[in-house]
């Protein structure tokens, strides 16, 4: 049965084979197996055992820490829920998520504390991180990444998403003034592409259920759906289909109250100019400043 973790490990085989140039055919044959077996692995419809994964990180040359955090996703391969807890340099579930962005035909996102990553600017990026206490080392290469996720919005065959933004969000200058501005405007140009769908959540509607937690939910063809709920450095997939379907129509309720796309797309670009106006009296009173 395809579930997260088993697609989650193919993400992983994936990426160690072609790190070490080797076409699928040839790691097949080296396996003894079929090509169209490894990549059912790859893919994520066949659950290889650990003697199977062991197998190829062998043929890999795959060793130490990279071999062992592997072998603890194959051995939780049945587990029904994929958490990850602080664990240090790039999170493991981050592959994953790369690789379900890429292959989903819908992605809804809702966001209750900051601009949805697919649609950050790199200096909102940036700002984030070194607020969350991200290492200085660490910053530009997370703040490339997540901008090099933001191709499945803007390739030949771009994902549908839909994005449910808190109009809190609007009025916090990540930043600073001028940042928040350009993010802002990014925003209101995102809206305008046909398969993107943004719209705010109004503080008007007082409770609502995104109160909870960001939620990003990925629809496919043929598999199941996927929620991944994030909260710092802690984060699960969920693919149950009993657990699913709640999030998906809490989601599908939120979106009916929410403001309209075009009434959302107004509201961004008057919060954009009052951004704009609040860095340029931010320079003035500097500049008055330093003359006296």
């Amino acid at each position: 049965m395809t579930t997260a973790r088993s697609r989650g490990l193919g993400a992983e085989l994936r990426r160690l084979r072609k790190d070490a140039d080797l076409r699928l055919e040839e790691l097949a044959e080296q396996c003894g197996w079929s090509r169209a077996t490894l990549g059912r692995i790859e893919a994520g419809t066949k659950v290889p055992s650990e003697t199977e994964t062991a197998l190829i990180l062998k043929t890999l040359d795959i060793k130490g820490v990279e071999r062992a955090r592997v072998l603890q996703l194959a051995e939780d391969i049945h587990r029904p829920h994929w958490w990850e807890i602080g664990s240090p340099g790039l999170p493991q579930q981050l592959l994953a998520l790369l690789e379900f962005e890429r292959s989903a035909i819908e992605i809804i996102d809702l966001s209750i504390g900051f601009v949805p990553g697919l649609l950050q600017i790199a200096d909102y990026t940036r700002a984030i991180m070194v607020a969350g206490g991200l290492k200085d080392s660490d910053v530009e290469s997370r703040v490339a990444l997540r901008l090099g996720r933001q191709r499945v919005l803007t390739g030949k065959k771009p994902v549908k998403f839909h994005a449910l933004i808190d109009e809190s969000v609007l009025h916090r200058p990540i930043g600073g003034y001028e940042v928040m501005a350009e993010q802002l405007s990014h925003i209101a140009r995102m809206s305008r592409r046909p398969h993107i769908t943004i719209q705010v959540i109004p503080y008007a509607l007082g409770a609502h259920v995104g109160l909870n937690g960001n939620q990003l939910i990925m629809q496919f063809e043929r598999q199941r759906t996927i929620v991944y709920l994030e909260h710092r450095r802690v984060g699960t997939f969920l693919d149950d289909p009993v657990e699913t379907p709640p999030f998906v129509e809490s989601v599908a309720n939120l979106a009916k109250a929410a403001l309209s796309p075009h009434r959302s797309a107004e509201l961004i670009a008057e919060h954009a100019k009052s951004m704009e106006e609040s860095h340029g009296s931010d320079h003035e009173l500097a500049e008055v400043q330093l003359q006296r």
